[in-house]
């Protein structure tokens, strides 16, 4: 029996528990505002997901329980691309993981996924009965009920946290009297109290400490009722998401059809110009359109000093993609260890060549010697 429709009409707890009780086998496609996700089901349990969100691939799960390094992460990706294992067991055959602590991760991996999908104001879902997930990856049987209870749990301390935290922009700073009377703190919130600048946003947050957006607004949200970080900008200032327009922005980049897409996007952005995702996905349309192949064997370089990089005004993937820059990564290396798609990240090279703060260096035809383009 095929099932399909809207979030909004019936929500992923009671799918969830349809697919349970039946004891059902198959794929649920879960389409968000910007990401599509592919739970698959074996007589009711679930055994592996799959995401379009970079963010969650097992990669950044790693980089963020420091396992591996960025260098180790790009090397064992381009092994896997030569030889086609599965990540987690080219880790192992390096010995740099063990098979116990990639299946820990893994399956932390599959439920951060799921629980993230519990958060999404709008999306559509259909399941395939019968169909299979068509994806290498290391097998698990989770309990749905365990999964409905966390994500519903987790949905009522969103909706708590966004009337403190309104949004990705929020600026929060650490308390120093109050954290020494607290003194010794876990080891992650010492950690998140550590970046607070005063000036710091929640999103970059997210990018440097490569954790799900719920557990660093939750973590944030703590600690603001501890007294131990105020709240410098509570942001929000982005306004309402406008999600369905978005989604078919989104769909209509998938297809290629960018000046449709283009004029979704101005619509958004019309009423709402700050929108921050609508922004980075029109820098993507924009760079699709004018037709620029960045060449990704290219290796980039600051073109500015590091305190003109520091006073540069920069978006947060922006920085992450410059502080990776090291004169040594091609743009293809820097591509593999970032936590968002590679049309963006292509699309931020090129705006920060041309702003020029960045310049490249490849080898020149027939001999050893770089040659630098701007």
């Amino acid at each position: 029996m095929a099932l399909s429709g809207d979030l909004a009409t019936m929500g992923l707890e009671d799918i969830f528990q349809w697919l349970a009780v039946g004891k059902k086998t198959g794929v649920l496609e879960l389409k968000g505002p910007l990401h599509t996700k592919r739970v698959a089901f074996h007589e009711g349990r679930i055994t592996s997901i799959w995401s379009s969100d970079p963010r969650e691939y097992l990669g950044q799960y790693l980089l963020a329980f420091n396992r591996i390094s960025e260098e180790q992460l790009r090397d064992a990706l381009a092994t896997q691309e030569d030889e086609q294992q599965l990540l987690g067991r080219i880790l192992i055959n390096r010995q740099l993981v063990t098979e116990a602590e990639i299946r820990r991760i893994v399956q932390l991996k599959v439920e951060e996924s799921i629980f993230d999908t519990f958060l999404w104001n709008v999306g559509s879902f259909e399941f395939h009965d019968g169909a299979a997930s068509h994806q290498k990856s290391m097998l698990l049987s989770l309990d749905v009920t365990g999964i409905v209870l966390e994500g519903a749990r987790r949905l009522d301390d969103w909706k708590r946290i966004r009337k403190v935290i309104k949004g990705g922009d929020a600026v929060l700073s650490a308390i120093s009297e109050a954290i020494a009377e607290r003194l010794p703190l876990a080891p992650e919130d010492a950690d998140i109290l550590a970046r607070l600048d005063g000036n710091k946003r929640v999103d970059q947050l997210v990018i440097d400490m490569r954790m799900p957006e719920y557990k660093i607004n939750k973590l944030l949200f703590d600690l603001h009722e501890k007294g131990l970080v105020r709240i410098v900008n509570a942001g929000g200032n982005l306004g309402e998401n406008p999600s369905l327009q978005l989604q078919r922005a989104r769909a209509l980049v998938e297809k290629q059809k960018l000046q449709e897409a283009q004029e979704e996007l101005r619509r958004i952005l019309k009423d709402q110009p700050r929108h921050l995702d609508a922004n980075k996905m029109m820098a993507v349309v924009q760079d699709l359109l004018e037709e620029k192949k960045l060449d990704q064997d290219l290796v980039p370089e600051l073109a500015v000093s590091l305190d003109e990089l520091m006073t540069t005004n920069l978006g947060p993937n922006e920085a992450f993609l410059a502080s990776r820059v090291n004169g040594l990564w091609s743009i293809r290396d820097i591509l593999s260890i970032a936590p968002f798609e590679p049309a963006e990240c292509l699309s931020i090279f090129s705006k920060l060549l041309k702003r020029g703060i960045l310049k490249t260096t490849k080898p020149a035809q027939g001999g050893d010697q770089f040659r630098t383009q701007r």
